[in-house]
């Protein structure tokens, strides 16, 4: 019996966390930034959790990268509250909250301790099914944050910091490599170490201020823009990969990671339609607002287009200055024939919504007034 991609995503996400579990670093608070960092890259892991009272806090490279002294620096000065899952729940919440709050894993919890960690890995590997026939740009990354060649390495770390992403192709007119929060984690770990002088490390470089390309991985793991999610997948297990730079000839078009891959697994939030929500503020007032405002667009948009399969909304952090934040939200509306993005930015989320809103509903009034004359 044949499938399509709904149904195969439907029943992956209803598998139970309990299959999937892995084994997770429990470690000290007190412990340093730099030892933790170690023991990171020498097992190839990426998140390490510790209990704060009754709060299972955790600390993952990206966090790392934002201490200011990786030697002396304790664990708990950049640690941050993660949201749990149990062990009882299925993949699809688990996806759900790691599409959400942009995490590459979570932590298992039984009676209130840490009992093993699910990853965004071990998910991408379980929807490995040739029938996933979803194009692969229906869930990049579109027009992803890059750098050039010789521009530093610590400008790459901040970069990933403020958009909170892992992962940033290098291009010169065309696509030259990509440098990963694990890239530069290895090089603060060893950053006394300054005799890579094929680097461009000298005894007299501070950590970090030379250029991406003594670092870049220049064999960046690439997919076409016709390629199909299921090859996508394929290609990331094969490769033991956590990104895919999607190309058309050797020009970047977008950049897919596995919370790209597992968000088709994630949380509704309209019955009516599919549709679907990455990238909620972490602060919970401005996550439900965000929902309540997503779900009001989608039914307007449903009066007036009938048609709609599916909607899903992206939200990033942009920038932030002092308290002050950027919001980008893109907004991708699926009919059988035709994608509709509309993308709007501002520092109010419910703003930005009202604006769209409007915007679309003056463009479906002009539509409909042509048909009209027609």
């Amino acid at each position: 019996m044949k499938f399509d991609s709904n149904q195969i995503l439907t029943r992956i996400g209803k598998k139970k966390v309990s299959d999937f579990i892995e084994s997770a670093n429990i470690i000290n608070s007190n412990e340093s930034v730099s030892k933790i960092l170690g023991n990171l890259i020498k097992i190839k892991n990426y998140s390490v959790y510790f209990k704060n009272g009754n709060k299972i806090t955790a600390v993952n490279l990206r966090d790392i990268l934002s201490a200011r002294d990786v030697k002396s620096q304790k664990l708990n000065s950049i640690a941050k509250s993660t949201p749990i899952i149990e062990e009882d729940s299925n993949i699809a919440s688990a996806a759900g909250l790691m599409s959400l709050y942009r995490l590459r894993s979570l932590p298992v919890i039984e009676d209130g301790e840490v009992i093993g960690q699910i990853t965004t890995k071990s998910i991408v590997k379980a929807m490995d099914h040739k029938d996933i026939k979803i194009k692969s740009t229906k869930i990049m990354t579109a027009n992803p944050v890059s750098i050039h060649w010789n521009d530093l390495v610590l400008t790459a770390k901040n970069l990933m910091i403020r958009h909170r992403i892992d992962h940033v192709p290098i291009i010169e007119e065309n696509l030259k490599g990509i440098i990963t929060s694990f890239d530069i984690a290895k090089i603060l770990l060893t950053a006394d170490n300054l005799n890579n002088v094929h680097l461009g490390i000298t005894e007299h470089t501070r950590p970090l201020e030379f250029p991406v390309k003594g670092i870049a991985d220049r064999n960046a793991t690439t997919s076409s823009i016709d390629h199909s999610v299921a090859h996508v997948i394929q290609l990331l297990n094969a490769n033991n990969s956590t990104y895919s730079l999607v190309t058309l000839g050797n020009e970047i078009q977008g950049i897919i990671t596995h919370r790209d891959i597992i968000s088709l697994l994630g949380e509704k939030v309209e019955e009516d339609v599919p549709a679907y929500i990455i990238g909620l503020p972490d602060d919970p007032f401005a996550s439900e607002l965000a929902k309540t405002k997503f779900n009001t667009l989608v039914k307007f948009l449903t009066k007036t287009m009938p048609d709609i399969e599916e909607a899903r909304c992206r939200i990033r952090l942009s920038t932030v200055r002092g308290k002050t934040k950027k919001y980008e939200i893109e907004v991708s509306i699926f009919t059988p024939t035709n994608r509709y993005s509309y993308r709007n930015e501002g520092s109010d989320l419910a703003t930005i919504f009202d604006q769209m809103k409007d915007s679309l509903k003056n463009k479906l009034t002009q539509k409909n007034q042509k048909h009209v004359k027609k």
